[in-house]
């Protein structure tokens, strides 16, 4: 893949995203005079919701976890937990985080990125540029130690044995750079004596977050380092804990597998794995093991612990269903025809934990919206900490034009709410960074009094409205002048406008000239004035809308109830006036439906 570099320096959202806990991609943006630019590429990954800003990293010889962690971006230093969640997830081959190996990849997280933070990424890569500004040179002497040449010291084995490495690896060499570096009084590294003072690397470099900034591609010592790369925080890091591992329940030899019909749709849709390969050993109470034979009888292992067998008999082994339910608690043994569909192997496994509490919505606010998630089967587990509840909402589709838009299918699994549509016969979508080429401009309008408002929400409607309007009209025999303001709504349609000035029997007289009157009551919230406006004036408008996340019918949808006012247009842009805002990260929902977000300002 082609890397480009990006020019972000006036990008006024990426000033705001770099914080000190990233030491190690801060973007300075004074520039040098005499700086050079330093590139470095990152990943972007995916996971519940979130972009996830990843630093591709190769285990090394003698790395150790905490050391790769360590001063790896505000994720792991905000919150250390969440951080291994993610990176567990991200790295779903590392079986072990205690146990990595020389040679692995791994894709280290360091921050959640809201869709449009950074330039190209929607590619998956992004291409950051560092401003060289200092020399490496002091960053080195801190980390010397002064020693005196023994009789039969040479350079080489000084630096094997107390730097690291062996003669020609990569440890090696750069220890060799770093001590000639450290001693440039030493012209020739094969002519040290007995007595002589130099200084040694102290292997602690090597544990420093910008220690790889020291060396250029081909590993020779750069001549400027960052000051954000040589930054270290002075905060203590997080540490993981360890845990002695639960002993397993029971004794197993399968495999997993890598197929892609019914079951392994009806397994992945609840988040279990399908094993359908080798043997399974059920320990009993008494005797010896029963063994299951899984290229017979499938077998869904759920992340909850509990097992669900897949039988076209009304045996397993031999054994009737309700017996082999009895042996263990989390095991179901269910019923499916061999030719069985992906959904009527999930509408048998839902059958067979009928007696959980279930439901097939659900529902929370944010903002000014409403969310209603419903689904034909809604399957909750509690998150790997036991703290805080994950849902798998799954439903069955037609065709891929039915899946939910994928910027809803993001804000959900940020909030615990992960969709599961199924097609059968296809893979469950991939979710990619979203497309950012195009942002989400919202517009305003004042709200900071009644009076400014309408003179906002006219301005942004292309309305006309005149204050202190002379009107003229007849009470008690006798023709009245007054003042009043008049909103022209371009349709032939004109109301007035009052805030209170005109009282009893003088209303029914202007409304008895043919003239309509809008009275505004003194404690009307901005919603219910555009309300009442577009009501009078005979608009067409939709108070507290209700748009749909997919391309199918109500039943099994998401609904997204918006405290608002929908005002269609006849050209360009329908328009949706909330007084709250919506939450930024479905803005570009409302921005594919072909709406423009007004948002209501009541204070400068």
């Amino acid at each position: 893949m082609a890397m480009k570099h990006a020019n972000i320096f006036h990008h006024p959202t990426l000033r705001r995203m770099f914080t000190p806990a990233m030491a190690c991609i801060l973007l300075f943006l004074t520039v040098d005079t005499y700086g050079a630019m330093l590139y470095k590429n990152y990943v972007v990954r995916y996971d519940r919701g979130w972009d996830i800003l990843c630093d591709p990293y190769q285990v090394q010889q003698g790395d150790w976890v905490l050391k790769i962690f360590r001063q790896k971006g505000e994720l792991a230093h905000n919150d250390f937990r969440e951080f291994l969640g993610i990176f567990e997830r991200l790295n779903p081959h590392v079986k072990d985080i205690d146990r990595i190996r020389p040679g692995q990849v791994v894709d280290i997280p360091l921050k959640k990125l809201a869709h449009g933070t950074l330039p190209g990424q929607s590619s998956g890569v992004v291409t950051i540029p560092v401003v060289l500004i200092n020399s490496p040179k002091e960053m080195i002497e801190k980390h010397t130690r002064t020693y005196t040449v023994q009789q039969g010291d040479t350079v080489s084995t000084l630096i094997a044995n107390r730097f690291g490495g062996r003669y020609g690896n990569t440890t090696y060499s750069q220890g060799l750079k770093l001590f000639k570096a450290a001693n440039p009084h030493i012209k020739d590294l094969d002519r040290i004596y007995a007595g002589q003072k130099i200084y040694m690397p102290d292997p602690s470099i090597r544990e420093q977050s910008w220690y790889s900034a020291l060396f250029d591609e081909a590993g020779d010592l750069v001549e400027q380092v960052t000051d954000a790369e040589k930054t270290e925080s002075a905060e203590p890091q997080p540490q993981p804990q360890g845990a002695a591992a639960p002993a397993p329940e029971m004794a197993t030899a399968p495999s997993e597998t890598t197929s892609t019909g019914p079951a392994a749709e009806a397994a992945s849709a609840i988040g279990g794995r399908l094993l359908d390969k080798g043997t399974y050993f059920f320990p009993m109470k008494q005797g010896k093991d029963f063994e299951l034979d899984l290229s017979r009888y499938p077998m869904i292992d759920l992340q909850n612990g509990s097992k669900v067998i897949l039988t076209a008999q009304d045996r397993v082994m031999n054994v009737d269903l309700p017996l082999v339910q009895s042996y263990w608690d989390n095991v179901k043994a269910v019923k499916v025809s061999e030719n069985a569909s992906s959904q009527e192997i999930l509408e048998a496994i839902f059958s067979a934990f009928s007696e959980e509490a279930s439901t097939n919505y659900l529902a929370f606010d944010d903002g000014p919206v409403n969310i209603r998630v419903s689904a034909k089967w809604i399957r909750t587990e509690l998150s790997a900490d036991g703290r805080i509840p994950r849902h798998s909402c799954i439903t069955p589709i037609m065709s891929a034009s039915e899946r939910t838009n994928d910027t809803i299918v993001r804000y959900l699994d940020r909030n615990d709410i992960l969709l599961k549509e199924i097609l059968p016969g296809t893979p469950e979508a991939t979710r990619r960074p979203i497309n950012s080429a195009a942002t989400t401009e919202i517009d305003s309008i004042d709200g900071t009094s009644q009076k400014s408002l309408i003179e906002s929400f006219a301005a942004l409607m292309g309305f006309n409205y005149s204050t202190n309007t002379s009107i003229s009209f007849p009470y008690a025999g006798i023709q009245v002048q007054a003042l009043s303001n008049l909103l022209s709504f371009g349709n032939g349609r004109e109301i007035l406008i009052d805030f209170g000035d005109l009282y009893g029997d003088a209303v029914n007289a202007i409304r008895g000239t043919g003239l309509e009157i809008l009275q505004i009551n003194v404690d009307a919230g901005p919603v219910e004035i555009i309300h009442r406006l577009m009501e009078t004036a005979g608009m067409a408008y939709t108070a507290s809308p209700v748009f749909y996340g997919a391309n199918r019918s109500a039943e099994y949808n998401t609904a997204i109830s918006v405290n608002g006012i929908l005002i269609p247009a006849d050209t360009g842009e329908n328009r949706l006036i909330t007084e709250k805002q919506i939450p930024e990260s479905i803005e570009p929902f409302f921005r594919d439906q072909g709406i423009q977000l007004v948002r209501v300002k009541e204070t400068d």
